[in-house]
Order: C-alpha cells, then sequence, then structure tokens
C-alpha cells in the first residue's frame, strides 16, 4: 500500500494526470444527467423494465410515453455522445495545462478531431457516425483530443496563435484524424470481427469457466479504461448458451442440472456485475461508510441511485474510477472473487443457475435471486458478496483518502 502510495502520489503529480482530472470533471455532471436519464427510461418507463413491471408504471403514469422519449433524448446527447464532450474537453484542457494561452478553439478542434475519426465512410452520403466509438470510445476520444491539444501547443509555442494562424496545425489535425478514420474502419471490416468471434468460440469450447471469467475480467479491464468490453452491459438472455439453458429448465422443471452452468448470465451478470462492472456498488457503500473526504462523499450519494440499477457512469468520472490506478485492483478483484465463489456454488449444486430473463434494469443484487426463480440461497450469497466487496475496497478507498488528502496539503 505504501508502494502504491508513493507511485500514485508521483503520478498525479504530474501535467498529464491534472490534464485527465481535469476532463473528466467537466464529464461528470453531464454523465450523471444521462445515468439517471437512462435508468428512470429503462427501469421506470420501459414496459418491461423492472420497476415499471412491479408497480404498473406505464399504465398509470400519464404521459409516461412522451416522458420516456424525452429522457431517451437526454440519453443520447449524454451517454451516447460522452466521448464528444471528451475530445474538446481534454483537447482545451491540454492546452490549458501545457500553453501559454487558453482557447474555446483548441476545444473545437479536438472535437473536429475525434467527429472525423468516428465518421463512416460508408454511409451513401448520409451524415454517419461510429456510434460504439460515440458512446464507448472516451479512451479514443482521450487520445485524439490529447495530440490535438499537444500539437496546437507545439505551435503555439513558435509564435502565438490566432484563429487566422490555426490553419496550419489544422491541417495537421485533420490528416491525422483521416488516419484514425482509417484504422478504425480497418478493425471494423467483417474479416477481423469473423476472426474475433470464431477465436472466441474456440476459447467456449476449451473451458466456459475460464472464458468467463476471461472475458468477464476483460470487460472489466477495458470499463476501467473507458472502453467496452465483451460482454454487454445488462444481462440479455437471448444467445445460444441462455436460450439452451432456460429450455432445459422449463422441460425439466429445474435450473440445477443445466447444460451451461457457466456463462456471462449465471456468473458475470447475477453475481460479479452488482452495480455494474467492476462491482462498483460495494465501492460507494466503502466509501460511505470509510471514506471522510467530502468530495468522495457527495459523488457517491448522487451515483448511488443509477448504481443500484447497475449503471455505473457517474461513479466512473466522479471519483474518478477510470485511469485511476489505486481502484484498478479492487476493481477487478472483486467481481473475480465473485464469480469464483458463485461457479463453485453452482458446481456444488447450492444453488440453481440463473436461467430465467429478468426485466430491463433489474437491480444488480436481484438478478441472481429473480434469475434462479426466487431461489433465497442465491439472494443470500449475493447479500454476503457485496459484503465482501465492501471489505475488498475497503483499504483502497483509505489510500485514496490519503492520497487526496496529501495532494491537497501540498
Amino acid at each position: 500500500m505504501d508502494q502504491l502510495m508513493a507511485r500514485s502520489m508521483k503520478a498525479y503529480q504530474s501535467k498529464f494526470a491534472r490534464v485527465i482530472q481535469d476532463t473528466l470533471a467537466l464529464l461528470f455532471p453531464i454523465m450523471l444527467l444521462g445515468s439517471f436519464a437512462e435508468v428512470l427510461k429503462y427501469s421506470f418507463l420501459t414496459p418491461s423494465g423492472f420497476v415499471a413491471t412491479v408497480f404498473g408504471v406505464t399504465k398509470w403514469l400519464p404521459a409516461a410515453r412522451q416522458i420516456s422519449q424525452l429522457l431517451g433524448l437526454i440519453v443520447h446527447c449524454t451517454v451516447d455522445m460522452i466521448a464528444l464532450y471528451g475530445a474538446y474537453g481534454i483537447a482545451y484542457c491540454t492546452v490549458k495545462a501545457y500553453g501559454r494561452q487558453t482557447s474555446a478553439l483548441s476545444g473545437a478542434i479536438g472535437l473536429l478531431a475525434f467527429l472525423m475519426a468516428a465518421y463512416q465512410p460508408h454511409s451513401h452520403g448520409r451524415l454517419l457516425f461510429n456510434s460504439t466509438l460515440m458512446g464507448q470510445g472516451l479512451l479514443i476520444a482521450l487520445i485524439i483530443g490529447y495530440i490535438v491539444g499537444r500539437i496546437i501547443v507545439a505551435f503555439e509555442k513558435r509564435r502565438a496563435l490566432r484563429s487566422y494562424q490555426i490553419i496550419w496545425p489544422l491541417l495537421l489535425v485533420v490528416v491525422f484524424s483521416i488516419v484514425v478514420n482509417v484504422v478504425v474502419s480497418l478493425t471494423r471490416s467483417p474479416e477481423v470481427q469473423s476472426f474475433i468471434s470464431s477465436t472466441a468460440l474456440h476459447a467456449v469450447q476449451a473451458s466456459a469457466l475460464s472464458y468467463v471469467i476471461g472475458m468477464g475480467l476483460l470487460t472489466d479491464l477495458l470499463s476501467w479504461m473507458a472502453v467496452g468490453g465483451p460482454f454487454s452491459a445488462s444481462p440479455t438472455f437471448t444467445d445460444p448458451a441462455a436460450l439452451t439453458n432456460l429450455n432445459h429448465a422449463l422441460k425439466t422443471g429445474s435450473a440445477f442440472n443445466v447444460p451451461f452452468k457457466c456463462t456471462d448470465v449465471t456468473l458475470f451478470h447475477s453475481f460479479a456485475n452488482f452495480g455494474g462492472n467492476g462491482a462498483v456498488l460495494a465501492m460507494i457503500i466503502a466509501i460511505l461508510v470509510f471514506s471522510k473526504r467530502q468530495r468522495f462523499l457527495t459523488v457517491s450519494k448522487w451515483s448511488i441511485f443509477p448504481a443500484l440499477f447497475n449503471n455505473n457512469y457517474a461513479m466512473m468520472l466522479g471519483i474518478p474510477i477510470v485511469y485511476n490506478p489505486i481502484f484498478l485492483i479492487p476493481f477487478l478483484l472483486a467481481p473475480l472473487v465473485n464469480m469464483l465463489v458463485a461457479a463453485s456454488f453452482l458446481a456444488l449444486k447450492w444453488i440453481p443457475a440463473a436461467v430465467y430473463p429478468v426485466p430491463s434494469g433489474t437491480p444488480g443484487p436481484l438478478i441472481g435471486f429473480l434469475g434462479t426463480n426466487g431461489n433465497w440461497l442465491a439472494l443470500i450469497l449475493g447479500a454476503v458478496l457485496i459484503f465482501v466487496d465492501v471489505l475488498i475496497y475497503m483499504p483502497f478507498v483509505k489510500l485514496y483518502d490519503r492520497l487526496d488528502r496529501n495532494r491537497g496539503e501540498q
């Protein structure tokens, strides 16, 4: 812990770390708004949502459909476009940290660079952008915006740049963006996607448990890096393994002997995804109980509502968790422990597999309970795992408190 503290303290003293933190601070209120809107739309105002199913909200709430549409607009303009704001913010903050003058023009150029990188060339003349990059490409947006900011700073050091003197760095940024666009287009080609799918299929056939744990950890790691992972944000119950398990349970009347006990639904979503990737709900509880920093407490209180419904976007940017080396260890360790314990319970047949579909927006601790058709041991296991996760996060929360206090004193 002392070594982690010393190295983290040294890292956070750099200008680059300050640029990242300033950018994430700009994005937090946008993502918080989008998180609330997403939870209200999909859990409360969608007929198949969890709260809507339990309380029949869409049946008695006036103008429920219109409100849902407005919330969807907010989600599309915040969560689904967060990379746009990231590209603008980091370009602006980079020039502010490294340059001699601060200009909104630098943020606009960063935004332009990302739009060019995200544009889909095979859109037949329509203005279409890569939706995956828009919503899950924050890391790429930050890299593009940072490089754009450094290019502007490099030209600025030669002479004070004005709006009419920005042409040369702008042309360089355009060339850079086109190269990124080509690379992104190649990675999304059908040949590359087929290769990835075939590799994943062989992994499933080799070892289901190792595949689920590996893909689960990769999903959490990429989430920490602000990139979309191989597992979806919520269980779908529509993949072949889930449908096979469900049909077997319906025919035999039991989910204890399903053909596929180790899947993303039975392990990752049911027991390792409390509050979103990284078991963030446990982190929020740990902060509320053990942290003494007012900023962390405030962010956690605002983020607990969406986290209850497995939406961790606000928490990821508010603390922040993304690119935070202190929280990387528990962010990966807590889900790993949960999946291993749940796999052991399934192997021993102490709990059935979660094979029954649950409503969208179901709180994380209830997915395993409802997915097993109301098995109480599965619910108790989820509660125990949350408690264990809080203990895993506790020393790292205290360490981050020390780091934040020391930074404040300096």
